[in-house]
């Protein structure tokens, strides 16, 4: 998959105003240096980083980060200057950090956590690098995400969404114990063929109950 999205909600409703996913709101302070394992921490975003986050727009994730910059279209490429702009105006926002993601001293992906909708119902996102997927971090990254939305407040459901045509993305979903609930139709098209936006939900009762889902 390429870009992860989950919402942590108090209620169901949440999942209409956004297919990303919410939580509670993850302090800036606690990003400086947060380990999630052994393996990874989530950093501040540093220039080095904005650097690496230049090249990769420029490059192979083009497309993939044109979500993040909300740029159109999709193919067209930034420059230095717009991407630390971009991150800066995003940072200002309240309730919001963005992070790195470290293996050891390796710059192997991005995310970002944001109350600013909900403090109580946040939302995130991350990107592992092409190049550093396939070796788990994806997947130890969304547990430490989910971790934080189901132990760290009151929220009971995180729902999230991918294109039907993301097997990758579908697969990763359903390794969590999220369920398929409802799609939009035919709302993007891919190499010339309409494709559906598939949604997806996460009780809390099944990621922490007892040997159920992947936190057993």
């Amino acid at each position: 998959m390429a870009m992860f999205y989950i919402i942590c909600s108090r209620h169901s409703l949440m999942l209409s105003k956004s297919k990303f996913i919410k939580s509670h709101h993850l302090q800036k302070r606690d990003i400086m240096v947060k380990k999630t394992s052994s393996k990874l921490s989530f950093r501040s975003l540093e220039e080095q980083d904005i650097i690496e986050i230049h090249k990769r727009q420029n490059n192979e994730c083009t497309r993939e980060l044109a979500e993040v910059f909300d740029n159109r279209p999709r193919w067209s490429l930034l420059s230095l200057a717009q991407i630390k702009e971009s991150l800066a105006e995003e940072q200002k926002k309240q309730h919001t950090t963005l992070f790195s993601i470290y293996a050891g001293e390796e710059f192997v992906g991005v995310g970002e956590w944001s109350g600013r909708w909900d403090t109580w119902a946040p939302y995130s996102w991350f990107i592992i690098w092409p190049e550093h997927r396939q070796r788990g971090h994806g997947t130890e990254v969304a547990r430490t995400l989910l971790d934080r939305c189901f132990l760290e407040n009151p929220g009971h459901v995180v729902t999230s969404a991918a294109n039907e045509w993301n097997k990758a993305a579908t697969s990763f979903l359903r390794s969590f114990g999220f369920k398929e609930i409802g799609k939009m139709r035919q709302v993007g098209m891919e190499k010339g063929k309409y494709f559906d936006l598939l949604f997806f939900d996460l009780l809390k009762s099944e990621y922490l109950g007892k040997d159920k889902g992947v936190r057993k």
